[in-house]
């Protein structure tokens, strides 16, 4: 690979507890091969469905324990070997301040207790952590953004990259691009695709999951701010990626 350029990673909805295994194992085979400097989690490092509003009486009972743990194993992992890190809190992610600042009593205290916990862990991989904030929790890599998404549904890639341009965006699960008219060319939004399992108890009859799929997104960042794209996502059970990047 050209020396010009530093490697990049970025992936997104690992759930906590709610991780599939493959794409977990294969990130980190990958991360050690291509050896990215730039690592981005953006966002749902956990699933907290516990804490969701109207979760049901099963989602209740589920072990917070497990999905804490998890979730802390992937981050842990994941930035491991890392240079600059990156963590966005996603919608579920982001559950843990809402409670701490609009709950009551013991609940408050939990995720008070929980938000310290994430932020060592932050400290320990020496990760910069962002909002999820439509203008806050936006990273900036270059001439490419990172969120974790806002828009969900057939049309989230398009209105991201109306509202972003040229970005790379999770919450949907989805791998899913869509370019935008410009006069400077077009602006891309593009679905990294998830960490996580995608089949869940929360989505057995949706159709929606049907547009799901295993992967990340990872490239070269340029010292002008341009970058070269790539994805890798499962295919019968396996990913492929490439090592290195050659410069012609």
């Amino acid at each position: 690979m050209t020396s010009k350029g530093e490697r990049f990673v970025v992936a997104a909805d690992s759930h906590g507890d709610q991780v599939d295994e493959e794409t977990a194992n294969a990130l980190f085979a990958f991360c050690k091969d291509y050896k990215p400097t730039i690592r981005v989690h953006a966002g749902d490092a956990w699933d907290f469905r516990n804490l969701r509003k109207g979760a049901s009486d099963d989602e209740k009972a589920a072990s917070l324990v497990d999905d804490w743990e998890q979730g802390v194993d992937f981050l842990r992992r994941f930035l491991d070997g890392g240079k600059v890190n990156h963590f966005l809190r996603g919608n579920h992610d982001e559950r843990m301040w809402h409670f701490a600042h609009n709950a009551s009593g013991l609940l408050r205290d939990y995720a008070s207790d929980g938000i310290k916990r994430i932020e060592r862990v932050m400290g320990q991989a020496k990760a910069v952590m962002l909002p999820y904030d439509s203008r806050h929790g936006v990273l900036r890599l270059g001439h490419l953004k990172v969120i974790h998404g806002f828009f969900a549904g057939m049309g989230a890639a398009r209105r991201h990259s109306i509202a972003y341009g040229n970005c790379l965006f999770g919450h949907t699960h989805a791998t899913d691009s869509a370019p935008v008219e410009h006069i400077d060319g077009p602006a891309e939004a593009r679905g990294i695709g998830c960490c996580c399992r995608i089949d869940m108890a929360y989505n057995q009859h949706s159709v929606n999951k049907l547009r799901h799929d295993n992967a990340w997104c990872y490239g070269v960042l340029f010292p002008d701010g341009t970058y070269q794209l790539f994805q890798a996502k499962k295919i019968n059970g396996h990913f492929y990626a490439a090592e290195s990047v050659k410069q012609y």
